[in-house]
């Protein structure tokens, strides 16, 4: 087994024109020493080099590991590509809290869901075929016992403020949220719809993470515009259904009330009305 997946690191650091002292160099070992014992299969790879060398040479953690992988018992599958850009997250405290949520879902056991594959459909229209399998027809959206209803784990967690969720895949067609527990109840909601939209539409990557102030923070690892965009249009149309509004508008005043009809934030109703022309 350690042969096979030294063979997998001799190919993937030979693609990428590295002699083994350039890669145990970007590793930031001593010498090639240590390389060289990964690649004739004398060391076994521990979950730290496994995470460095995925993120040097931008291979996922399937490439080196088969499908066999008993040997490497002290190797944790939940994650992985996400433990191994922890560092750069934006301060430390955000690091360690994501890696601390990530070893206990980890310990908790397999996760799985039944989530409907809706990557063929538009957000809006995801939304609704989600809300109708439901049988959700008014508001407000009870969101959690919709995800629990697809065997997808919510997981309240102690995040520092500049995270407001994220969403780990765990298998196929497995995911896991976590949500910030200390964020106010609307902003909660909101951010358990984005992440469910990225699970529902079949988003490509391992994990989203959402930044409350991204100009603040920078962007999340594996950022990407258009997939953060299909969420955020799905939770509002999740949460906020267009032919519900457009009858409450007639009998509602202001948007004071409609969110606390809708139990979301002011803000996010302001954004919806404005993007349906209701306002």
């Amino acid at each position: 087994m350690a042969r096979s997946v030294g063979a997998r690191l001799r190919a993937a650091r030979e693609e990428s024109r590295l002699s083994q002292e350039e890669l145990a160099q970007l590793l930031g070992y001593k010498n090639a020493s240590m390389v060289s014992a990964f690649e004739a299969g004398r060391r076994r790879l521990k979950v730290e080099d496994l995470h460095l060398i995925c993120r040097v040479l931008n291979r996922s953690p399937e490439y080196f590991l088969p499908p066999e992988h008993d040997e490497i018992v002290a190797t944790p599958l939940l994650g992985v590509a996400l433990r191994a850009q922890l560092e750069r997250l934006p301060h430390q405290a955000l690091a360690q809290s994501v890696a601390d949520f990530l070893d206990y879902v980890e310990a908790s056991g397999p996760q799985g869901s039944s989530l409907p594959d809706l990557e063929h459909l538009k957000p809006e229209a995801a939304a609704e075929r989600l809300l109708k399998e439901c049988g959700v027809a008014e508001p407000p959206v009870k969101i959690e016992q919709i995800v629990r209803h697809f065997d997808l784990p919510i997981v309240a967690w102690h995040f520092p403020d500049a995270l407001s969720a994220l969403i780990v895949q765990t298998g196929a067609p497995g995911y896991v949220i976590g949500v910030n527990k200390d964020h106010p109840r609307g902003r909660r909601r909101f951010s358990i719809a984005h992440e469910c939209g990225h699970a529902v539409l079949r988003h490509k990557n391992s994990h989203y993470l959402e930044f409350t102030d991204p100009s603040a923070f920078g962007e999340p690892p594996e950022y990407s515009y258009r997939d953060e965009r299909e969420a955020n249009g799905f939770a509002a149309a999740l949460l906020m259904d267009a032919s519900w509004l457009r009858k409450d508008c007639a009998n509602f005043s202001n948007i004071s009330k409609l969110a606390r009809r809708y139990q979301v934030s002011e803000e996010a109703m302001s954004f919806r009305l404005m993007n349906l022309g209701l306002v």
